[in-house]
């Protein structure tokens, strides 16, 4: 046996073995995902119902009776279960309904991409589905407000008013300071980058590497903080969040969609900026955008209805949900009242 043919040999057998350790790795990696996931559902046990919207569920919970209802998106990352302290005053008026977006909280991923106007027809179909009629109280926290904004241009009948809470704007790429953004990618490697992600995800990769959220075994003892934290964890949220990289085109979507025309819009906006970074040039910056934000951004929402108005939330940072929800409930009631009052008629 010559030299050059053991070598040959030897080499397929390196690559053999290489082969037959990668796919029992990718199989053990997939077993290991499938137990996390069971382990994941016995640990946060399902608040809602689950609605399949087409081969794919999504989860939805509503309390309260009345109308219009009141349908709560949450900001990036948010399972809907941050609303959950808010919900139960809102229920007293109206029917209200938070919901998970495809990939978080108890909802299933949903398929690239995930811009506003997926999210947005994802909920009409969950919605209807759920059997919730129309019209509604559109309610969006930061990316929250592009989503309900692109609701509202898709099916403008089943909307009476918004709320729109510190609502993300699509002028943020170029005016606020570039330190405050995301990175961006190249069109191109948006779909590849949801690949990649959704492929460690499936092989326990991301599971791997994040860490779960410490939850008290006894449910009683968790609080609202804890479940959205432990939810914000999840493999699926994260590669959720990770693999979607289409920000830029949901925000052209808010930008192209209807306004409200006379029906009813309150913009609460944040009042308390960042803390300092110690940095006294990113403060100057973080200063100066806000005063952009707080007095130019924000007001130009309010011109998405002849009805908008801006209310400044003085004691709140960004997560106004979290830190003024009483600010956020009246809001929702006032928006409500007037979409309920008779139109005048005209002469």
């Amino acid at each position: 046996m010559s030299g050059e043919f053991r070598g040959r040999r030897a080499i397929r057998i390196i690559l053999k073995s290489a082969a037959v350790t990668l796919l029992t790795a990718i199989a053990a990696g997939i077993v290991y995902e499938e137990v996390g996931r069971r382990q994941d559902g016995r640990r946060l046990p399902q608040i809602g119902r689950s609605i399949d919207i087409g081969g794919r569920a999504l989860n939805i919970y509503c309390s309260g009776e009345g109308g219009p209802a009141v349908i709560l998106d949450s900001g990036a990352g948010q399972p809907g279960y941050a609303w959950s302290h808010i919900q139960p005053g809102i229920a007293r008026f109206t029917r209200a309904c938070w919901y998970d977006r495809a990939g978080e909280g108890w909802s299933d991923p949903g398929p690239f991409p995930r811009t506003s106007a997926a999210s947005a027809k994802d909920l009409h179909e969950l919605l209807q589905r759920a059997g919730v009629p129309p019209p509604y109280i559109l309610v969006g926290h930061s990316l929250g407000g592009l989503n309900v904004r692109v609701y509202n241009g898709l099916y403008p009948g089943e909307v009476a008013g918004m709320v729109l809470v510190d609502s993300a704007h699509e002028d943020e790429p170029k005016r606020a300071p570039k330190f405050m953004l995301g990175p961006t990618l190249p069109r191109p490697l948006w779909y590849p980058l949801h690949l990649l992600v959704r492929a460690t995800a499936r092989v326990g990769l991301v599971r791997l590497m994040t860490t779960s959220a410490p939850l008290p075994e006894d449910a009683s003892q968790r609080t609202r903080e804890q479940i959205v934290e432990a939810l914000r964890r999840q493999p699926k949220s994260v590669a959720t969040s990770a693999g979607d990289a289409t920000s830029p085109e949901s925000y052209a979507q808010a930008r192209s969609a209807a306004g409200l025309g006379d029906r009813p819009l309150i913009v609460l906006t944040r009042g308390r900026p960042p803390s300092p970074s110690g940095d006294p040039e990113m403060d100057r910056q973080i200063a100066a955008y806000e005063q952009v934000w707080m007095h130019e951004m924000q007001p130009q929402l309010t011109r998405l209805s002849t009805r908008g108005r801006q209310v400044i939330v003085g004691n709140s940072g960004h997560g106004i949900p979290d830190e003024a929800p009483d600010a956020v409930l009246n809001a929702i009631r006032e928006v409500v009242m007037i979409a309920r009052a008779p139109r005048a008629s005209s002469p």
